[in-house]
């Protein structure tokens, strides 16, 4: 069984042109989203990209899975 780890702060994708850091997005996202400041359509969007709850800590990415 192989198993997943979530994405660490130094890991990074191009988006766009700029370089985003993984870990420190998803980070940032689960604590808007903790406290109420993520608008729905970002949830929905974020929840499309994980397997399972996308807010727990050892959250998995989708094409992983």
């Amino acid at each position: 069984m192989r198993k997943h780890r979530a994405p660490a702060a130094r890991e990074s994708v191009r988006v766009d042109g700029d370089t985003v850091k993984i870990g420190a997005w998803i980070a940032k996202t689960r604590t808007k989203h903790r406290s109420g400041q993520l608008p729905d359509d970002h949830v929905r969007l974020v929840a499309a990209l994980f397997d399972g709850d996308w807010t727990a800590e050892n959250a998995t990415p989708a094409v992983l899975a």
